[in-house]
């Protein structure tokens, strides 16, 4: 179940982002940062009790000037303060519930993008590191094999007992796939896509598929107990003369769409 629906969450973002295929990557990631900001304001609109919120602000806005008008009085000024704090609370609690639930969309986007702009090819030039779990205990020495299709394998492979992992660094050869064979199993390593913002495969697990659901960048393995994890080089985009994680990009654009989105949509916040 969990598999059909990541597979159709994939599917959901390649076909949105299919505008962009041949486009720099940044305006894939521009394009979602501002229609996340629009969507997320749109959900609280319609999950928020906006008539509420409207009616706490007014009142938060009287006890304000209530203390402002009141200064020479130390008890008016914390009378109006106690209410004001109390208001405080009561619109926390008004935003509890929009706020979960945009949560769940918002880890899902969250894998997402970081899976198709957290990172870049591994290249010829610097080594990428694997880390591999075994979750039955780390094999005999001279019974490990690492099979390699399309990657170089750069010795030597570190074995650390008391954590049950292995380390050991590659290259790619070529721009063809690559593959890790370790214990018999499969694994593919680098980009799994040619769509604008691709996947990238950056980890792999033979365990429960919801990780793959909300971690696209996990990808489940089968017939081996190993999992592990490596590093691929993080993507910088350049705007506005700096150097942007795609954190950084989604953040800012999708917070002015936001903005924007409450004053087109007169939300109440």
């Amino acid at each position: 179940m969990m598999n059909t629906a990541g597979v159709i969450l994939n599917g959901f973002f390649d076909v949105l982002l299919l505008p962009f295929r041949t486009l720099p990557h940044f305006w894939g990631l521009f394009f979602i940062s501002l229609l996340s900001g629009l969507g997320m304001i749109t959900i609280f609109k319609f999950v928020s009790n906006q008539e509420k919120i409207s009616r706490l602000r007014r009142r938060m806005g009287g006890c304000i000037l209530g203390i402002l008008l009141h200064l020479s009085s130390p008890g008016m000024v914390m009378e109006f303060a106690g209410k004001l704090i109390w208001s405080n609370t009561v619109y926390l609690a008004y935003l509890l519930k929009p706020l979960l639930v945009i949560a769940i969309p918002f880890m899902l986007l969250w894998g997402q993008l970081d899976a198709r702009y957290g990172s870049s090819e591994m290249d010829k030039i610097d080594p990428v590191t694997v880390t591999v779990f075994f979750d039955d205990g780390l094999p005999a020495r001279d019974s490990f094999e690492i099979g390699v299709s399309g990657l170089e394998l750069v010795p030597p492979v570190v074995f650390i007992d008391t954590l049950d992992e292995a380390s050991f660094r590659i290259l790619p050869e070529g721009d063809f796939l690559h593959y890790l064979e370790i214990g018999g199993t499969s694994i593919q390593v680098g980009r799994t896509g040619s769509w604008n913002g691709c996947r990238i495969l950056r980890g792999f697990d033979s365990g429960s598929s919801l990780k793959k659901f909300f971690c696209p960048w996990i990808g489940r393995v089968n017939g081996g107990p190993v999992s592990g994890w490596y590093s691929l080089p993080d993507v910088r985009y350049r705007v506005l003369g700096g150097h942007w994680s795609w954190i950084a990009v989604f953040l800012v654009f999708s917070s002015l769409s936001a903005i924007a989105g409450v004053k087109v949509f007169k939300v109440k916040i």
